[in-house]
């Protein structure tokens, strides 16, 4: 067990010179002044690109009202270098990126602490995160959110594992490759090239940081070029610096070791784009760019500065936005909508869609169907407030219109016709800020909903008849549209996530599609560095990827195949395309190779029911892809070889086993070792799925952001909706899993993975064994911690369809049709504290058990059975699940066996 040392809060008061015994204060108390309310504290010296644990308790007022909220308060966190300059970066793993503070995390309602909090009106809170170079110092602000009444902290302190002789704390960093929290450029004497497109005689504001490990007078600058729309060098308007050897140039002076810079650049009337080259005079000055940058336009193109109540509507803002440039209104719109330049849009929406879902439809005549939904009459005139089944995934896929898009499928009048009613509806009973249903406001409501309409535009240009007046509105709404797109994406808000592709890819299609209009080249600047960044980040290289859900890896490589295809002819996309082309075999690749026979991706992280993945991969390689089967090893893998298979890999942060045979009886097993990030993540380090004689045993609780909501979303993120093992009470955190050792047996293998997700406190490592026809495995955790005594308990989630029964204390059966699972508890150090069997416990929060995700948004009782060992400062104990008597003696043989006792020990 390594060392753990405890770093106490520097008062602000007392200065450095103060000793932090002496000087941290014990207790801070938080007013419900709502977002404002605040103690901040600093902590010092920590070990950087190391894991740490803040922990301290919280007390309560006894009358609190919001003790169901997750968010009831919020920890905020800046990290700031040795001389106490702040760095932006762009994610750390374990917080999400916030506006008010740099980045948060939140603290939940008393109703996730355990019951004897009741009394106490106390609970302690543990947060991990990483502190990634160059931090040195963190300030850490205690924020009041949602809380009725005044909240008290009380000793907080950080944790951290203490550094090695070589400088390198225990476990510090992500086996991954590619490094997402310091997406940084290092500088040098030749110039990084950034290119965006400008509005004439509109300000463009660039804004990022520069970062240097030392304080000094060396400083870094942009060179600044602009061209006009062929590409030609415009003479800048303003009064810019010029030197004979770098040109025009705006000096950024860096005197500590972080500088905030903001570039105001005014373009020329005849400049289309800006080159941006960022340099330093000296290639011994050792500064990096921090990116992706931030963009906006001037005050006077923010929507903020152009809503009002009168310009409310689509139409009256557009108008009011072509007064501010001065350009022609009526005209303009009409020459935008052009069929030709509309279809030529890279729409990804409806592409994903159909590879997703295949031919079907979701309106039929007057019949709606979304998502898992029944039907629903559709009526001649919506009010935009319907909610049928109380469900915020079917608002929001109503609210998005991409339903109907099944109504211009054929190109038939009467459909199109329909169509755009329906959507002008929408818009005028949905003014900008005032919007019928928030959900409707949602970013990604937005970007599909511009796609939508964008789409929608294509085809009524090209029908008989086609009505002007109303594809004005429809045009209108795209633009009105894309400027709330590129707002969001020019502020960074969304980083590294699925949603910033999401949105970048309909702000570049509606950047294309209206190429006339004169945003239209900012606009699709914006957009491909946004898909740049999120595709560098997301889809790694060596198939890594920072997203835990396979699904959304799949939507992912399968938006990045689309895109890849329809930007052959956009030159200022072909870095972006060369990309695409190295990372998606590599992605595609990984993802194949952790199918289960029956085509299905493992259910971690957030997982949309109802969609059949192997019929997705298939259309879309077949629609996009075809050019990947010249590779060799992607080939094999989709090839699925029959037989036993070992799939290990800790960039794809995967572990799978399987037996494939062309019938009925085969076997899987497949577990999730990747980096567990931010609190919208799941929390399921080291948690599998079982499937044995083809029947599916052992399953995750699954869900979706989009779906779920209130406690039922908080359950199923936690880590007893998974099948882990949580010591001491004490559930997962963020962190990773890595595997330490895999060795091959007689028709077996085993693997053993070792993770930092429960905090500095406890080593922590899980151990797979498997047969290789799959009919028996086991699994065993290991803890070894400080204390005195530990203990912990593992839980094994059940499909709906598998009865569970306690046959006596030290076996449980699990029955399906007529095949048995046996499972048999195994204590190897310590001794077994019992198993029981939950199905739908409901209650406070913090407690629920035995649900999986509905599907449709709320929760279905399913069978649970948990186990649990207890020992001195160290327990090792685990299961051995059996299809077979054959199966179940052979594996007891194989646990005895030398090599899986190493394994254990």
């Amino acid at each position: 067990m390594a060392d753990v040392r405890q770093i106490l809060p520097t008062p602000r008061e007392r200065g450095d010179g103060a000793s932090q015994e002496e000087a941290a204060p014990r207790q801070f108390i938080v007013s419900n002044q709502n977002r404002w309310s605040r103690n901040t504290l600093d902590f010092k010296d920590l070990s950087q690109d190391a894991w740490c644990e803040l922990s301290f308790q919280i007390s309560w007022h006894p009358e609190e009202k919001n003790r169901t909220a997750h968010d009831f308060a919020v920890i905020g966190v800046d990290f700031l270098t040795e001389d106490g300059s702040s760095i932006d970066f762009a994610y750390v793993p374990g917080l999400t990126r916030a506006q008010i503070d740099p980045q948060s995390c939140p603290i939940a309602g008393p109703d996730y602490y355990d019951r004897s909090s009741d009394q106490t009106h106390a609970g302690t809170v543990q947060c991990t995160f990483l502190v990634p170079a160059p931090a040195k110092h963190i300030t850490v602000t205690f924020r009041s959110w949602r809380n009725s009444h005044p909240f008290t902290i009380t000793d907080p302190k950080i944790l951290q594992v203490a550094e090695h002789e070589g400088g390198d704390a225990g476990g510090a960093s992500s086996p991954a490759p590619n490094n997402p929290w310091r997406p940084w450029i290092r500088l040098n004497t030749d110039p990084v090239w950034l290119t965006y497109g400008v509005v004439p005689a509109k300000t463009l504001f660039v804004r990022g940081q520069l970062i240097k490990p030392n304080a000094g007078a060396e400083g870094a600058l942009a060179r600044v070029i602009f061209r006009n729309r062929n590409g030609e060098i415009v003479a800048p308007s303003d009064d810019l610096p010029a030197s004979p050897v770098v040109g025009t140039y705006i000096d950024i002076p860096v005197s500590r070791q972080t500088r905030r810079f903001t570039l105001e650049l005014n373009p020329p009337d005849q400049a289309a784009t800006v080159d941006l080259g960022f340099q330093v005079w000296r290639d011994e000055a050792q500064i990096s760019l921090v990116t992706p940058l931030e963009t906006s336009l001037s005050d006077d193109l923010l929507l903020e500065s152009i809503l009002s109540e009168d310009k409310a509507d689509a139409s009256a803002l557009v108008g009011e936005v072509l007064n501010r440039l001065q350009v022609g209104g009526a005209k303009l719109i009409d020459a935008l909508i052009d069929s030709r330049t509309l279809s030529a849009a890279p729409t990804t929406f409806d592409r994903l869609q159909a590879v997703q879902q295949g031919p079907s439809a979701a309106l039929v005549g007057n019949e709606l169907s979304l998502g898992s939904f029944q039907a629903w009459p559709l009526p001649e005139s919506p009010d935009w407030t319907e909610d049928p089944y109380q469900s915020p995934s079917w608002r929001l896929e109503y609210q998005s219109l991409s339903w109907l898009l099944d109504l211009v499928r054929d190109q038939e009048a009467k459909g199109v016709h329909r169509a755009v009613d329906l959507a002008l509806s929408w818009s005028r009973t949905n003014p900008w800020g005032q919007p019928k249903d928030a959900l409707s406001a949602y970013p990604a409501s937005i970007a599909i909903r511009t796609e939508v309409l964008l789409r929608l535009l294509a085809a009524a240009s090209s029908v008989r008849g086609k009505p002007l007046e109303k594809l004005r509105v429809l045009g209108a709404e795209v633009i009105q549209h894309s400027f709330a797109l590129a707002e969001i994406l020019g502020q960074n808000l969304f980083l590294q996530s699925i949603l910033q592709v999401r949105i970048a890819c309909a702000l570049l299609s509606a950047s294309i599609g209206l190429q006339g209009f004169p945003l239209s080249a900012y606009w699709r600047s914006v957009a491909l560095a946004q898909l740049r960044n999120g595709f560098d980040h997301l889809l790694g290289p060596h198939g890594s990827s920072n997203e835990q859900s396979q699904h959304y890896r799949l939507e992912l490589i399968s938006i990045g195949m689309i895109l890849s295809q329809h930007l052959k002819n956009h030159p200022e996309a072909e870095d972006l395309r060369r990309l695409l082309d190295m990372r998606l075999k590599d992605s595609l690749k990984a993802l194949v190779a952790t199918t289960d026979p029956a085509g299905m991706l493992a259910p971690f992280g957030d997982t949309p029911r109802n969609l059949h993945h192997a019929s997705w991969l298939r259309r879309i390689i077949s629609g996009y892809g075809r050019h990947l089967l010249s590779d060799q090893a992607l080939a094999e893998e989709l090839a699925y070889p029959p037989g036993p298979r070992l799939h290990t890999s800790d960039h794809a942060g995967l572990i799978a086993f399987r037996n494939y045979e062309q019938k009925p009886g085969w076997g899987y097993l497949c577990a999730s070792i990747g980096e567990q990030r931010h609190e919208n993540g799941h929390y399921d380090c080291t948690s599998f799925v079982y499937s044995a004689r083809g029947v599916r045993w052992i399953t995750d609780s699954g869900g979706s952001g989009v779906m779920e909501a209130g406690p039922a979303r908080q359950y199923l993120l936690s880590s007893r909706a998974h099948n882990v093992a949580i010591p001491d009470s004490r559930e997962q955190s963020a962190g990773f899993g890595r595997t330490e050792a895999t060795i091959a047996l007689e028709k077996a293998h085993a693997v053993r993975v070792g993770t930092n997700v429960h905090g500095p406190c406890y080593d922590h490592s899980r151990v797979f064994v498997c047969l290789d026809d799959m009919n028996a495995i086991a699994v065993f955790d290991r803890f070894r911690s400080s204390r005195s005594a530990i203990s912990f308990e593992a839980c094994l989630h059940f499909e709906d369809a598998i009865a569970v029964a306690l046959a006596n204390s030290k076996l449980a059966i699990a029955f399906h049709k007529r095949d048995r699972l046996r499972i048999i508890p195994h204590p190897v150090a310590g001794t077994l504290t019992g198993l029981r069997v939950q199905n739908g416990q409901s209650g406070r929060a913090g407690s629920m058990q035995g649900y999986l995700s509905s599907g449709t948004g709320g929760l279905k009782p399913a069978n649970v059975l948990s186990y649990g060992f207890a020992g001195a400062s160290e327990v090792c104990g685990g299961v051995i699940l059996a299809t077979t008597e054959d199966g179940l003696k052979r594996l007891v043989n194989l646990i005895a066996t030398p090599q899986v006792q190493k394994l254990l020990a």
